[in-house]
């Protein structure tokens, strides 16, 4: 008798709570709201589900209310709660929020490593999500400590990018979260440096046999490569330069962040500087135990800085004064200045290897210091298929870009023919039209910063979203809660 009120209780005549009238209009109202934001018939799919949740009940949904095993039926309850929990979690952190912890100091003073970040997806306009069936609160990988279980993600099927409307642009000086571009190719046991610089330095020949080494190589899908923070320097459409570490822009020199913090070289007046001191001025002394964050300040014993200094040793000890190398904002020069203990401070000169920065040419004589000038792409605009252009944009055309012939998300194929002639999508041509915006991202923390120098642009589809605020934050050389920086607007640091 029971099972038969039950039937007659469900299906288009069943009548209908208060409440389950009001919570199903509300689903209608947000469902078709999302659908147009997103502007596909997609959310749309969920509607069924809503009606009978609230209305038909043609689906039992809460059947393992009648299970009589206690035990049974308590375990199932968690189930239930912890599925519809990550369904929630995998709507909000792909569409709304995520969180991310900054792990390095690149961004020192303005943000610190060990700050917590709620990000902002929707302010730039969140991605349709590129690799939709992946577990949330993992970005990549699912791991226990320092075990790893395997992939957060299947890679197919993978959805082409497309960006959702958003509340503004990006714009010069934001703080930007985004996937790292060198991020598509990752050996697992030594993901820095990444896979093209391991393979520069070792031979892809020994970075894919020696497993022991370099572990397993994975590919990732755009939306699961690794989180970088950086602030925006360069604008698509603009040409960037680097003189002397002078940022500019077509030409005019762009102010400095505030924060912007350089490498100097510091000689006392004959005393050490004590650790105490450096940590007053917020100098990292020790740097993390997991080597995330590393000192600022290293006591320089090599005879040829102060042969190259001209610093001679006392006349009555016959010792040099303590010379260091520190990274310092310049506030924190002026402090150090006028500490009276110093006798002068002095920009380190910042200099890499041939090649070492992008785009990792050996016959190029860039440096972190001085850059370019270099061109950054914008949608809609193009460039001559020349050897010199393909080795600066090469990159972006062929992995960065959807292919322009198939229109299927996969990069462009392009083949050499001869000094300057090439073959794009098997057939010969003379200039390529970028078909997304790209950014030039760099650190505050100048001199100690894996930034676009090191490793080019970021593809607008790269792009997370915008740190909101901090909402924890942790010493990671100390492990002191910072409280001060706690509920703290990124804006307003």
């Amino acid at each position: 008798m029971a099972e038969n009120t039950e039937k007659e209780t469900r299906g288009f005549g069943r009548k209908m709570t208060k409440g389950d009238k009001v919570w199903l209009v509300l689903w209608i109202v947000a469902i078709i709201l999302f659908a147009l934001w997103m502007g596909s018939f997609v959310p749309f799919l969920v509607l069924p589900f809503a009606v009978d949740v609230y209305w038909t009940r043609f689906i039992k949904w809460d059947w393992w209310k009648g299970i009589k095993n206690g035990f049974l039926r308590g375990v199932m309850s968690w189930v239930d709660a912890i599925v519809f929990a990550l369904v929630a979690v995998w709507v909000l952190q792909n569409f709304f929020f995520q969180n991310f912890q900054i792990p390095t100091t690149s961004l020192e003073k303005t943000m610190l490593a060990g700050d917590y970040l709620l990000v902002s997806k929707y302010h730039y306009g969140p991605r349709v999500p590129m690799t939709p069936l992946s577990l949330p609160l993992f970005q990549h990988t699912v791991s226990i400590g320092s075990t790893r279980l395997g992939k957060s993600f299947i890679t197919h099927p993978q959805v082409n990018y497309r960006r959702m409307p958003g509340l503004t642009k990006m714009e010069r000086y934001d703080i930007v979260v985004f996937n790292y571009p060198n991020g598509d190719t990752v050996c697992v046991n030594c993901e820095n440096p990444d896979y093209y610089t391991l393979c520069k330095m070792y031979g892809r020949d020994k970075v894919w046999s020696d497993r022991k080494t370099f572990g397993e190589v994975v590919y990732r899908p755009v939306d699961r490569r690794e989180n970088y923070v950086k602030r925006v320097v360069g604008m698509p459409g603009e040409t960037l330069q680097i003189i002397d570490r002078k940022v500019l822009i077509d030409g005019k020199v762009l102010p400095d962040p505030q924060y912007l913090q350089q490498r100097y070289v510091v000689l006392t007046k004959g005393n050490p500087i004590s650790e105490r001191d450096w940590k007053r001025m917020g100098v990292y002394t020790r740097g993390s135990s997991n080597g995330s964050v590393g000192s600022d300040v290293t006591p320089i014993q090599d005879a040829s800085f102060y042969h190259y200094y001209d610093i001679r040793p006392d006349s009555v000890t016959g010792r040099f004064a303590p010379l260091y190398l520190v990274n310092l904002t310049r506030e924190m020069v002026e402090r150090l200045e006028k500490s009276g203990k110093v006798e002068w401070i002095k920009e380190s000169p910042y200099q890499e290897s041939p090649g070492a920065v992008y785009p990792q040419d050996e016959l190029s004589d860039w440096t972190g210091s001085n850059f370019g000038p270099l061109w950054i792409p914008k949608r809609g605009k193009s460039i001559r298929l020349t050897d010199e252009n393909v080795k600066l944009y090469g990159r972006c055309i062929t992995v960065y870009e959807p292919n322009q012939a198939t229109g299927d998300g996969q990069g462009n194929r392009l083949v050499r023919l001869g000094k300057d002639r090439y073959e794009l999508n098997g057939h010969e041509a003379q200039e390529f039209i970028f078909g997304y915006d790209y950014y030039w991202m760099m650190g505050d923390n100048r001199d100690n910063s894996l930034d676009s120098r090191y490793w080019g642009f970021v593809p607008e589809d790269h792009i997370v979203g915008t740190p909101l605020f901090v909402w924890f934050s942790i010493n990671q050389e100390t492990g002191e809660w910072r409280k001060d920086r706690w509920l703290k607007k990124v804006k307003g640091l």
